[in-house]
């Protein structure tokens, strides 16, 4: 789910395909449509400082922090609004500055996303940047948090390195006394909670797609399986259980299913946001 705008523009193709697949299906959730949307939370890693009006209103907002100035968050922050940054811990993405940089330590194509890999988080060098360079620099920003994707790296590559490296990284940007919340990455949530290290390293997490389901090949999104569904129910239950706080993150629901996630929301005092579409714009 990594999207900045220049990341949108990479991917209007994708997008484009699945707004006509959604409008052939008769599925184009109008306004009339939908639930009046909670804006308690908000992810618009999509938009860059020329879109803040997209974020008024919001609590709580994670953006793209490359496409901000401290100014801009301040002037959120006097809003009343509660500003995470995202951070890509586990993956990079080919159109980013810093990727020739670190090009050597890639480890594969990311599935779904051909123009990001994810990364060796074993590396050094990798875990200085992210934690001394990338995160300092963000957190001098006066973002309140770090919003981490791709903790999922120890899910595909499983070593003892791997978590360590991603502990290592987390370890490095509590530093910073932000709050840290992992987007994804379950097999890594688990294994902290399992071992009591979870409450140290972060402070709640993200999952996406509980509810709803997005098919890459067909360019349409649906309801999630009930086997999938029940799975991530008993995660953010075990997540809960932990102390940990929850926030979900769906795509394309429509009324009825919009109104069933937020009464499962407010039931357990999750937080959660229905994205229009791919771009979190």
């Amino acid at each position: 789910m990594r999207r900045t705008t220049t990341a949108a523009l990479k991917r209007t193709f994708l997008c484009f395909t699945l707004c006509l697949a959604l409008l052939a299906a008769g599925c184009a959730w109008g306004p009339s449509q939908t639930q009046e949307p909670s804006r308690e939370y908000g992810v618009f890693l999509g938009i860059n400082a020329t879109d803040m009006e997209r974020l008024e209103g919001y609590d709580l907002v994670v953006i793209e922090p490359s496409e901000f100035q401290a100014e801009q968050i301040e002037a959120m922050h006097a809003a009343g609004q509660t500003v995470y940054g995202y951070l890509n811990i586990g993956a990079i993405e080919t159109y980013r500055p810093y990727y020739g940089r670190f090009q050597g330590i890639t480890q594969g194509v990311y599935e779904d996303w051909p123009d990001e890999r994810w990364v060796d988080v074993t590396s050094p060098e990798w875990q200085e940047f992210i934690v001394d360079d990338l995160g300092k620099t963000y957190a001098d920003m006066g973002l309140d948090g770090f919003f981490l994707d791709n903790a999922d790296v120890y899910h595909h590559y499983p070593s003892e390195d791997v978590f360590e490296g991603l502990r290592l990284i987390m370890k490095g940007l509590k530093e910073y006394g932000l709050s840290l919340v992992v987007n994804g990455g379950d097999d890594f949530v688990l294994r902290c909670i399992d071992e009591g290290a979870a409450p140290g390293l972060f402070d709640g997490i993200n999952q996406e797609t509980v509810f709803t389901r997005i098919d890459f090949e067909q360019g349409t999104y649906g309801v999630q399986t009930k086997e999938e569904n029940a799975y991530w129910k008993d995660y953010l239950a075990t997540v809960k259980d932990s102390g940990l706080s929850v926030y979900l993150l769906e795509y394309g629901a429509d009324r009825r299913l919009a109104k069933r996630i937020d009464a499962y929301c407010r039931e357990h005092g999750f937080l959660w946001y229905d994205a229009e579409g791919l771009a979190l714009q």
